[in-house]
């Protein structure tokens, strides 16, 4: 699997690719995967103020999702001149760019539509009735 130091002049499709690639690594099961699709959706349909572009939400499905496996991380043990031990520590985050994301996102969403469309109802009523009030802003 590639670095996220070397992403940089890939095509957005192979850079989604390997974004999921990261998840299946991680170990981040399915279900998941599908309770973010499904709590987004839930989410921006509440929302009276949210846009209801499918590809806003979309790339709100992708974020989300990005961030449970996105980035390199390395850790060395390295000794100065006088014998003392240090630790250097590199985090290294991709860029999620608007192609990527769209590419990714869509890669995500297509297999739960039929999730969605059957369940984004539900999690709103139980929302409803079980959820916390929201505070005025």
């Amino acid at each position: 699997m590639e670095i996220a130091t070397r992403l940089k002049g890939m095509s957005a499709t192979k850079r989604a690719k390997i974004g999921l690639a990261r998840l299946r690594v991680e170990g981040v099961p399915p279900q998941r995967i599908v309770s973010i699709v499904l709590a987004v959706a839930a989410l921006i349909k509440a929302d009276a103020t949210a846009p209801r572009a499918k590809e806003f939400r979309t790339v709100q499905i992708c974020k989300a999702v990005h961030r449970l496996a996105s980035g390199t991380h390395r850790v060395w043990v390295v000794e100065d001149h006088q014998r003392r031990k240090r630790k250097i520590e590199m985090h290294a985050f991709p860029k999620s760019t608007g192609r990527v994301l769209r590419e990714m996102g869509r890669m995500l969403e297509e297999p739960c539509d039929w999730v969605i469309e059957k369940h984004v109802a539900g999690v709103l009523d139980h929302r409803q009735r079980y959820g916390r009030p929201r505070a005025a802003i």
